[in-house]
C-alpha cells in the first residue's frame, strides 16, 4: 500500500486493514517519540518553537504539495469538505505550537501526560458526534492507557505554571478534534489530499503569524539537526498517522499512539542512560494491556 493515498483494495479483509492499520500508527509512534529530543536540541543551539513549527509544517505542506502533483491527486477536497480541511489545519497549527511551547513552563513528564488525554477526549466526541459506541471494554482501555503513560512518564509536578497547563490542554483538545474532522474529510477524499489542505493551510497561516511573532533561528550544527531531523520525522510520521486513521478510525488510532510515550521511555533509557524505574516499567504494561483490550473492540471506527 502506498503511504500516500492509504487505500486498500475493496475486497481486503477488515482483518487485515485493521493489523495495516495499527502497524502504521504503531511506526508513526516510534517517530513521534524522538521528536521532543530533536526538539530540545534545537532549544539548546539557539532556536525555538516558532523555528520548530515552521519547519515542520513548512516540510510537511511542500511534501504532500509535490506528491499530490506527482500522483495526480486533487490538493483541495471536495467542497463542501474545504471549509472543514482549512479549519483543521488552523487547529493543527495552534495545538503543535501550544506543545512545544508548554514543556518550557511545565514538567515535559506533566505535559506529555496532560496531551494524552487526546485519546479520552476523541472517543467522547466520536460518542456525541457520531454516537460511536463506548463499550466497557473501550472505556476501560481508555483509563488504562491513560494511567499507564502518567506512570510511564514518571509525572513530576514541580514549579506548577497554570499557563503551561493550559497550553499543554489546549494542544489536547486540539489533536482530538483534528483526528475527529480529519476522519470525517478522509471519508470522501484521499488521505493524501486531506494532508495537503491540512499543512497549506498551517503554511499559509505561518506566513502571517511567523513574522509578527518573531523566530529565533538555532546558531549551532546540532541546534539545526534538531530542527531539521524534527521536520523530516515529523512528516513521516504524520502520513503514518493519517492513512492509520484511514484504515482503523480515530478511536483505535488515538489509543495506539499511547505506546508513543513508553517508547519515548526506552529510548531516553537506551540512548541516554535514564534509569528505567519500576513504575514505568508498570506503566509500560499498562497501556500494552490497553492496547491490546482496545484491539478486542472491533465495534465501530
Amino acid at each position: 500500500m502506498s503511504v500516500s493515498t492509504g487505500r486498500l483494495p475493496a475486497e481486503a479483509a477488515p482483518a487485515a486493514r485493521l493489523r495495516l492499520g495499527i502497524a502504521l500508527v504503531f511506526c508513526c509512534a516510534f517517530g513521534y517519540a524522538t521528536l521532543p529530543t530533536l526538539a530540545r536540541l534545537a532549544y539548546d543551539g539557539g532556536g525555538d518553537p516558532m523555528t520548530v513549527t515552521v519547519f515542520r509544517a513548512g516540510a510537511a505542506a511542500a511534501l504532500y504539495a509535490v506528491l499530490c502533483l506527482g500522483r495526480r491527486v486533487p490538493m483541495l477536497p471536495p467542497h463542501g469538505l474545504r471549509l472543514p480541511a482549512a479549519l483543521v489545519g488552523l487547529i493543527w497549527l495552534v495545538g503543535s505550537y501550544c506543545y512545544v511551547t508548554s514543556i518550557r513552563y511545565i514538567p515535559i513528564g506533566l505535559a506529555v501526560t496532560i496531551f494524552y488525554l487526546f485519546p479520552m477526549i476523541v472517543a467522547m466526541i466520536a460518542r456525541v458526534v457520531d454516537g460511536e459506541a463506548l463499550p466497557p471494554s473501550r472505556l476501560a482501555a481508555l483509563a488504562l492507557g491513560f494511567a499507564g503513560v502518567a506512570l510511564a512518564v514518571g509525572v513530576s509536578f514541580g514549579d506548577i505554571a497554570p499557563l503551561g497547563i493550559g497550553l499543554a490542554l489546549v494542544s489536547a483538545v486540539g489533536l482530538s478534534i483534528n483526528i475527529t474532522v480529519n476522519a470525517r474529510v478522509m471519508r470522501r477524499a484521499s488521505p493524501l489530499t486531506a494532508m495537503a489542505a491540512m499543512t497549506g493551510t498551517s503554511a499559509l497561516a505561518l506566513v502571517v503569524v511567523a513574522p509578527a511573532v518573531g523566530m529565533a533561528l538555532p546558531t549551532t550544527a546540532l541546534g539545526w539537526f534538531g530542527v531539521l531531523g524534527g521536520a523530516a520525522i515529523f512528516c513521516f510520521s504524520t502520513s503514518l498517522f493519517y492513512v492509520g486513521i484511514s484504515l482503523i478510525g480515530g478511536v483505535r488510532a488515538a489509543m495506539v499512539c499511547n505506546i508513543e510515550p513508553v517508547l519515548a521511555t526506552f529510548l531516553a533509557y537506551l540512548v541516554l542512560g535514564e534509569a528505567l524505574r519500576p513504575h514505568q516499567l508498570a506503566g509500560v504494561t499498562l497501556v500494552i494491556a490497553a492496547i491490546l483490550l482496545m484491539q478486542k473492540d472491533r465495534t465501530g471506527r
